[in-house]
């Protein structure tokens, strides 16, 4: 009788262990799985409360001025350069000056990089059906003479309806010769 008793210890004991491990795993499992859905209806209040679209309307990259002097500007260079629309101004300098430029949220309108991606030329389209075009200018100003001073080319543009492309070319080899 005594190794009977000493069996079903041998066998309650590890039972009885696996069924606690087992109970707080179960309880683990309801705990978190609760406080997901807490999380997720406190986001959905909070997105309410901002009133946040769950869509938008998506809409062309760029303008059609814009977009129509993209393909002249392809068409007057040669396929080595590599055109960029609406470039981040800071991205064009080292990365520890950034902050110091202050150009967080202003954008270049094109930029002409070389095959390894060094800017050559910044274009500033500038359009004269803007309202506040004196304000434009002021803020612009001050990214292109710090453009310039680091050595980056700014081409000022002025946007139309019909384009040159040989004219167009002359003015950027213009822009770019350092032999003015």
């Amino acid at each position: 009788m005594f190794l009977a008793d000493e069996d079903l210890l041998s066998v309650l004991i590890p039972l009885s262990i696996i069924i606690f491990v087992a109970l707080i795993y179960i309880f683990y499992l309801y705990w978190r799985n609760k406080n997901r859905n807490i999380e997720v209806s406190v986001d959905d209040k909070e997105a309410e409360k901002l009133k946040i679209p769950k869509s938008a309307v998506v809409i062309r990259y760029m303008e059609r001025k814009q977009s129509a002097f993209y393909d002249v500007l392809k068409a007057a260079l040669p396929s080595n350069y590599i055109i960029l629309p609406n470039v981040p101004i800071e991205k064009l300098f080292e990365i520890y000056k950034r902050s110091e430029l202050l150009m967080k949220g202003q954008y270049a309108d094109f930029v002409i990089f070389d095959a390894s991606y060094k800017p050559l030329l910044v274009i500033d389209l500038f359009d004269m059906s803007v309202l506040n075009l004196e304000a434009v200018n002021k803020i612009k100003s001050i990214s292109k003479s710090v453009m310039r001073s680091s050595g980056i080319v700014v081409f000022d543009f002025k946007l139309g309806d019909h384009y040159d492309i040989d004219d167009l070319r002359r003015q950027i080899a213009n822009a770019m010769n350092p032999l003015k």
